[in-house]
Order: structure tokens, then sequence, then C-alpha cells
């Protein structure tokens, strides 16, 4: 198939968002599709990561000024996109949605083209500032409804978004998916704690509880923070270690600073993308928290990256997080927002070394069985190979 592919993300920045769009496309190439990526220009002196440099990008130029820059990639990716569809002529469409980026319902409609649209939340829910006015998250809303009706296909990374798109806008229950997000076990792959260690220059004792990731509200670390004392009574060793940058930070390391943790709590910092396997091995028990700000629990990246590389996962309780962890054996769940519940949790695997290399086991075998990239992709290529036949038997 011939896949065109449109985002809005900066492709050039390690973030969750463009990371799933570029492991997709690269997971779908290496299946013999021919992609095509229609994204914003990276900002000067970004470029895309090497292992994604064959992909073909075609470049949408936007306006990087506060608030304009939305409208004008609208308008720039509209004329890409109708020059790309009447050039190129690909069979689908793959359509990333981000909020009120609705040109590729402009380009479809003079184009006999299969189309799926990939939502991972809803606009009311994860837009900002003056996006948050009633008015705009009610249009933000509408159109989204429009493109879900518009499309062959609809997909997302968790159950709870396809549930409402399919009870309140009423979209057929054979045109909903759930496709979850993945990691490449070739890159993240166990490694001993010693040489990741000394690979960072970190003191090679000790025992480390780790977070590797965005810092944004719904990751809940203040109840990590809250249960560093507890954990300390009772395992003196331990010590925890935040990789990443985000909203939150700055709240969060003057918590620690009123605790009196700077010693034990080490904010490490945005990572580049090559050292983040080295960070997540580094750690004798990962993290990956939830709190409940939306209405849909997502589905973290952070979690399949923390399992391909062999290392037991503390989750909090719900779907996508604790239940996945406790399905596969390779960790614990924790109540959300509770501090003592999660620090005991990390002492029960603290204390126990065996168990802790037992579940790594565990969740490296499960991720290699049927969690990566690839196998995601296998499963889009389903999707969309279905959303090309709905589409030419309407035609």
């Amino acid at each position: 198939m011939r896949i065109l592919v449109f985002c809005d993300e900066d492709l050039s920045i390690a973030a969750g968002g463009a990371r799933q769009v570029l492991e997709f496309a690269k997971a779908l190439s290496l299946r013999t599709h021919t992609i095509r990526i229609v994204a914003p220009q990276p900002v000067q002196g970004h470029q895309l990561a090497q292992e994604f440099a064959s992909l073909s990008f075609r470049p949408v130029s936007v306006w990087r000024v506060a608030g304009l820059r939305p409208f004008s990639f609208l308008i720039a990716s509209w004329k890409v996109l109708r020059e790309e569809m009447a050039a190129w002529r690909p069979d689908v469409l793959l359509w990333f949605d981000s909020p009120g980026q609705i040109a590729p319902l402009f380009a479809l409609s003079n184009h006999t083209c299969a189309s799926v649209l990939f939502v991972n939340g809803f606009p009311e829910e994860e837009v900002q500032g003056i996006w948050r006015l009633p008015f705009v998250r009610w249009a933000l809303r509408a159109a989204l409804k429009v493109a879900a009706r518009r499309v062959q296909a609809v997909v997302s990374i968790c159950l709870e978004i396809v549930t409402q798109m399919q009870d309140v806008w009423r979209i057929p229950l054979e045109r909903c998916h759930v496709i979850r997000n993945g990691v490449d076990g070739d890159r993240f792959h166990p490694q001993s704690h010693e040489l990741a260690r000394k690979a960072l220059g970190l003191p090679a004792e000790g025992l480390y509880i780790g977070f590797v990731g965005g810092f944004f509200p719904w990751h809940g670390l203040e109840t990590l923070i809250e249960a560093v004392p507890f954990v300390r009574d009772k395992v003196p060793s331990a010590s925890f270690w935040l990789v990443g940058e985000g909203q939150t930070r700055q709240a969060l390391e003057q918590l620690v600073q009123q605790q009196g943790l700077t010693h034990i709590v080490h904010f490490v910092g945005r990572a580049d993308w090559t050292q983040v396997p080295t960070w997540i091995a580094v750690c004798d028990v990962c993290v990956v928290l939830h709190r409940q700000t939306r209405s849909y629990s997502g589905d973290s990246m952070k979690l399949w990256e923390y399992l391909s590389c062999g290392r037991p996962v503390i989750a909090t309780v719900g779907p996508g997080y604790g239940e996945t962890v406790e399905a596969i054996g390779c960790g614990l769940a924790t109540e959300p927002d509770n501090a003592q519940d999660l620090a005991k949790q990390l002492v029960r695997l603290l204390e126990d070394p065996d168990e802790r290399i037992k579940m790594g086991d565990r969740g490296r075998m499960a991720v290699v069985q049927a969690h990566t990239w690839g196998a995601r992709a296998q499963e889009l290529e389903q999707v969309c190979n279905a959303a090309l036949a709905a589409m030419r038997r309407t035609a």
C-alpha cells in the first residue's frame, strides 16, 4: 500500500506523540508499504533521528509565533495534502489527529482515498490556555466528531476513547479499533545495572528506583516523592532517579527541597534518546504512575520500554497500567495517589532480588512476543486494508 501519514507533531523532538508517528511509519515501511509523511518543518538546527532518515518526508512550513502556528499549519498543510494526494495518489491516508487540524477533511473532499483516523485523546481535555474557552473546545470536539464519521476507520490507544465514540457519537463498532503503543525491542534491550551505571558515571552501589519520561500532571510523580521517606526507612540504600522534562518539574523540585530529599531524589533532566535505554537499565525498579486528570487512561509508551529492558514495574491500578503488569506478571500494582501503598510495593520488590529478575524476564518475553512496534504495525496494516476495502465497496 501507499500510505500518506499526516500529523501536527514536530518529528525532530523526541516526545511521545512524535515517537509514535515515526515508529508506526518505520514499522509499516518494514512491512513493504510505501510511506510518505506530511508534518511541520523541523525547528532550525533540528533533524530527524538517524534511524528514521530513510522515511520519505514532506515538510510543511509554519509560523512559529504563539497562537498563529496552528492556523498557519492548517492552511499550509491543506495545500500540501492536496498536492500529495493528486500527484502521489496514496491508497490510504493515515491521519494522526491534533486538535483543530482538519486539513485532511478538506483534502479528502476531492479525492477517493481510504482514511484512517488515529485519536490519542479528546481535544476538550487536551488543550490549554485560550483553547480552553468553551466555544473553542466545542468547535474542536465538533470537528473531531465530523472527522470520525467521515473516515473509514478510527483507531485509539485505549478502549475508553473508542467506547465514547461508539456510545456518544454512534460510530459503528466495526469501524473502531484499539491499537496500543509498542516498543523497539532491539533498541530497548536488557543491560546489566553495573555496565549501565558505569557508562553514565553513576555510583555502582545501592538500589535505584527510576522514572524516565515527561513530567506531566497525569503522571502523579508527587506521590512518588511523598513515598520516598517511607521507602528509605525500610531500604536505606534506595535512591530515586527522575529522567526527563515537563511542566511539573519545577513544582516537583520544590517539593523535594521542602522535604529535604535532594540527596536522595535526583533530577537528571532530558536525556538524549540514545541514552534512554541505559537510564532504564541503571534502575532496579521502574515506576509508571497515573493520576486521573482525564476521562481516559491512555497507554504509556514508557511502560513497554521498561518491560523491554527487563525491568520490573510498579504501576497504578487500572487499565493500561496495573492491570497490564499484573496480567503479565512483570510487576506490582499500587493504589492511585497513595504514597504509603506505593512505598509498600516498592519495598516489597527492593527486598526480593530474585523476584525482580523473574518479573524482568517475564516482561521482556511478553514484549518480544506481542508488543513490539512490528506487532502493532501488523494490526494497523489490517485496519488500513479493511478501510481500503470499505472505501472501494462504497465507491
